[in-house]
């Protein structure tokens, strides 16, 4: 009877810590789940951050865009009034404004240009570098826009000579005409209504699109 009594006890012994040990399992399959858990929140919120990440950096950079897109425009708005002249000769100590003006008088036949074409300022574009290097563009500020328009659509009175003229725009524009002035040369070369107009190519009325 003590025998059976003692085996019980044994058994006894072994039921209670295998309770033990699968209590602590439990306890440890507990807390396995709860890492678990608690690294996939992390995660969840490490996906949301890195989405407001990419949508605050893809803001900044649209905002970016059109800040430089507005200081492009304000430059271009302050050369409105502004024609650049090339291939005038250059000399020492010359007055570009009194140089505009005799070329005025002389190629498009404007009497008294002093008087009848306001000049707000002008100079030469660029650092002179050599005595017989080829002259630098003169760029020209008129009071009125109405007359700088006249020039720039008789240019013309100027085809048998060095002398050209052109708009200026900012270095940004600029590069964008350059590349769109081949496909403007071949359209006119086709005998297309062809013009442009800032950094826009627009043929047969359409805008020409370079990409």
């Amino acid at each position: 009877m003590a025998r059976k009594l003692d085996k019980l006890d044994i058994i006894e012994e072994k039921v209670k810590s295998a309770e033990e040990e699968m209590k602590g399992l439990k306890q440890s399959l507990e807390y396995a789940y709860a890492e678990i858990d608690d690294l996939k929140r992390q995660q969840e919120l490490s996906k949301i951050c890195d989405e407001e990440t990419k949508k605050r950096i893809k803001s900044l950079e649209n905002e970016n865009t059109a800040l430089h897109d507005s200081i492009v425009d304000l430059k271009a708005r302050s050369m409105r009034d502004n024609l650049v002249f090339y291939n005038i000769s250059e000399q020492e100590k010359e007055d570009t404004t009194a140089i505009i003006h005799s070329l005025l008088e002389e190629k498009f036949e404007v009497r008294d240009a002093a008087y009848m074409i306001k000049i707000d300022r002008s100079h030469r574009i660029g650092r002179k570098v050599q005595t017989n290097a080829k002259p630098r563009p003169i760029v020209v500020k008129f009071n009125y826009f109405q007359d700088r328009e006249y020039i720039r659509k008789n240019a013309r009175k100027l085809k048998g000579t060095r002398i050209g003229v052109s708009e200026q725009f900012p270095e940004e524009i600029e590069r964008v005409r350059k590349a769109l002035y081949p496909e403007y040369k071949k359209a006119k070369a086709e005998k297309k209504r062809a013009r442009m107009v800032r950094d826009k190519l627009i043929i047969e009325g359409v805008v020409f699109n370079l990409t």
